[in-house]
């Protein structure tokens, strides 16, 4: 006993871990993909593109909707997903399906397999793909191709001992012959096979069949005993098929177990409904059928429901609806009836509703029913309302005989059930004491859209303690505010708890000064005198807390104006001195950098390579003499021999600058002497003095200015910089040649 206790706890973990690994390797990957609730028993992988089924799909899902992606080919792992319970395939691009695709799924209930390729049966293997589908009560195939419904080779279409619903929405059928297709679904239950252009149907037996859609097809013509192989057919719609035809001159259509019929649309010109002894609900609307003659269903004992309206119906006889016994609802409406007799409706003894709406009745008749409640005869053209009419009605509650000519109600007008009455969009003008003296059930009551002038008095309701709803809105209301009735008569209708009608609702049409007003807007003050002198004072403290405020908010706004104007002020002041400072430091940076780039500037002599021997012997002559650049100096020209015997160009630029004007240089020699030496003239060229600008004497002699004063040293070269060179005018001899530093 130990034993298979311990084995029992061991499979019991071995399965336990089995499902924990099978859950954390395939949602991992699955759920990226696809949308899965919480316990991953359902997935949606709808809209994705896929072109086969995705791998990581876990054993335990139950809902799979594989729908609108590109699959061609049947995926062959559906027999692992076995607790599958319902498959969605639609939307895909599948032609053909396996054999024994749909292994092991015995649990599926549902299968769609709608808006694929499908064009032949046999490419479903439909005598074998669904017998092992034990449970399967959904089959979808809509939306494929097949053109017909017809067994094969002798064989069933379809076998399946569980499937209770068929779709074949779509699918371009066009006829069913041969066996019937539904032999081999023992346990069918609803067949759709809406949308096809399927002319007639004949052989389709069934003895399980409940529901059966033939909406929208081409049918024209049923065989009488068709109806007779579908012994259990409760509900039959054959809306819009325009040809239809269910009766002749002999037999009739026919059928003991059905229900529901709806033959809508089908331009239908009798009911024909004597087959259908159980039916229950018969819509016939949006047909052509002119005359309902007497007896017309005498045989529909068990009918409950009649839509007959949108047709043609011109007369009804006193017995048309003999044999109704049952029937509750009765639907007339947009026909062509003048005159409802008087006895016809105590045909129908369990009536509750009647919709006698958009006809051509000119008067409300005496009419006699003992069951009838509801009454709509709106939108008629009725006239006149008879004074005994509603006397004969003795389970009335309701009455709407809304927009249509109506200009005076008969005093004393009799109903001890109806409460509620709807006048609406009628031509009254006026009532009396009397009009509803007679109606002691009413709660509710409207007169909206009328032609009431004269306000009403709370006596006219004095004998309906029940009204709880009064709809007087849309009137031409002249509200006369002295009238101390007009007061009264408010606040019957508005206070609470009593409430009966919105005080907006209640407009006043005159006088002129009171058009377009509420009648609580209008004779406010007429009713509240006292509020006038109390409404003087408050208007003008009003008046002066407004002028306060607005003086207040004056200041306010200038103070603020004020305050920005200085910060503005004081933004813009401190803009400008950081601009200042900006350009000091650029202007500084760039006279740096000139002073560096002449620092750097390498001599022209260097640059310029010395003449060859023979250009030198092709110079000009001096033809006056004249001395080195080393003897013109200030008194120390006798250098020794090893020193430098010429002077920098720096020197003969400060030397030019100095004697920019003269001509002659004085040349003095410090000495122990004091001798003076004599003149001698000396000129430059302008290319000459440019080059000695930029020598490398007057940068040093610039450089060691700037280190002793830096302020006299960018005043000084800004100078030197912007000091234009004046043209000198050199003198020639009528011999001399002219030389190179003249150009």
């Amino acid at each position: 006993m130990i034993l298979l206790r311990l084995l029992g706890i061991c499979v019991f973990i071995l399965s336990t871990k089995s499902e924990l690994l099978d859950f954390d390797d395939n949602t991992s990957e699955i759920c990226y993909l696809c949308i899965c609730n919480d316990d991953r028993t359902s997935i949606d992988c709808s809209r994705r593109g896929l072109t086969n089924l995705p791998d990581g799909i876990p054993r335990k899902v139950k809902k799979l909707n594989i729908s609108n992606n590109e699959i061609s080919i049947f995926p062959t792992t559906f027999s692992k997903l076995y607790n599958l319970v319902s498959l969605d395939l639609s939307g895909n691009q599948l032609v053909e399906i396996p054999e024994n695709a749909l292994q092991n799924l015995t649990y599926l209930e549902v299968l769609n397999l709608s808006k694929n390729n499908f064009e032949s049966w046999i490419s479903l293997n439909p005598n074998e793909i669904l017998q092992p589908l034990s449970n399967l009560k959904i089959l979808d195939l809509s939306h494929n191709k097949f053109t017909t419904l017809a067994n094969l080779a002798n064989q069933e279409l379809l076998i399946s001992p569980s499937l209770e619903t068929l779709i074949l929405d779509n699918c371009e059928i066009e006829s069913i012959h041969g066996r019937s297709p539904l032999s081999g679904l023992i346990n069918i239950r609803v067949f759709k096979i809406n949308n096809n252009p399927l002319i007639r149907f004949q052989n389709l037996i069934s003895p399980t069949l409940k529901s059966l859609y033939l909406s929208n097809c081409k049918l024209s013509y049923i065989s009488p005993n068709e109806l007779s192989y579908l012994p259990s057919l409760v509900y039959l719609k054959m809306s819009h098929n325009y040809r239809l035809e269910i009766s002749s001159t002999i037999n009739t259509l026919s059928s003991t177990s059905l229900k529901y019929l709806d033959i809508s649309y089908c331009n239908v010109l009798q009911p024909s409904l004597k087959g259908f002894q159980n039916l229950r609900k018969a819509i016939i609307n949006h047909n052509m059928i002119r005359l309902l003659p007497g007896n017309e269903f005498f045989n529909n004992s068990k009918l409950e429901y009649l839509d007959l309206s949108y047709n043609n119906i011109g007369s009804i006889s006193s017995n048309t609806f003999r044999g109704l016994t049952s029937l509750k609802f009765l639907d007339l409406s947009w026909n062509e009836i003048a005159q409802i007799p008087e006895n016809s409706l105590l045909e129908m003894p369990s009536l509750t509703q009647m919709k006698l709406a958009r006809n051509y009745i000119t008067r409300v008749g005496y009419l006699k029913s003992t069951s009838l409640s509801i009454i709509d005869m709106s939108s008629c053209e009725i006239n006149t309302i008879g004074k005994a009419s509603l006397e004969g009605l003795p389970s009335l509650v309701e009455l709407d005989v809304s927009h249509n000519l109506i200009s005076h109600i008969p005093d004393s007008i009799s109903s001890n059930s109806l409460k509620y009455l709807n006048l609406n969009y009628n031509r009254l003008s006026h009532i009396t004491n009397n009009t509803f003296f007679m109606l002691p059930r009413l709660s509710g009551l409207g007169v909206i859209g009328n032609r009431f002038t004269i306000i009403w008095s709370r006596y006219f309701f004095q004998s309906n303690p029940y009204l709880e709803k009064l709809e007087l809105s849309d009137n031409m209301w002249r509200c006369d505010c002295t009238d101390d009735n007009m007061f009264d008569f408010y606040e019957y209708i508005t206070l609470e708890p009593n409430k009966k009608e919105e005080s907006y609702n209640l407009m006043c049409h005159g006088p002129l000064d009171a058009v377009g007003q509420t009648w609580l807007e209008a004779c406010y003050f007429t009713w509240n005198p006292t509020e006038r002198t109390q409404n003087a004072k408050s208007l003008i403290w009003f008046i002066i807390i407004m002028i306060v405020g607005l003086a207040l908010c004056l200041v306010l706004v200038n103070g603020i104006k004020t305050t920005m104007n200085r910060r503005v002020a004081s933004l813009q002041a401190e803009r400008e001195r950081q601009v200042e400072e900006a350009r000091d430091r650029l202007r500084q940076l760039r006279i740096r950098a000139e002073q560096e780039a002449l620092c750097n500037t390498p001599d022209p002599r260097d640059l310029i390579a010395p003449p060859t021997y023979d250009e030198a012997l092709s110079m000009p002559k001096l033809n006056v003499s004249c001395y080195s650049l080393n003897e013109t100096g200030t008194g120390k020209s006798r250098r020794k021999r090893g020193r430098r015997k010429t002077k920098s160009s720096g020197d003969l630029l400060e030397e030019t600058e100095a004697h920019a004007d003269v001509e002659d240089l004085e040349l003095t020699e410090t000495s122990n002497s004091r001798r003076r030496r004599r003149r001698r003239s000396t000129k430059y060229g302008s290319h000459e003095i440019a080059e000695l600008d930029h020598s490398p004497g007057a940068r040093r002699r610039l450089m060691s200015g700037n280190e002793s004063d830096d302020d006299n040293v960018v005043i000084q070269v800004e100078a030197d910089l912007e000091r234009s060179m004046r043209n000198r005018n050199r003198r020639h001899s009528v011999n001399e040649v002219p030389r190179e530093s003249d150009f």
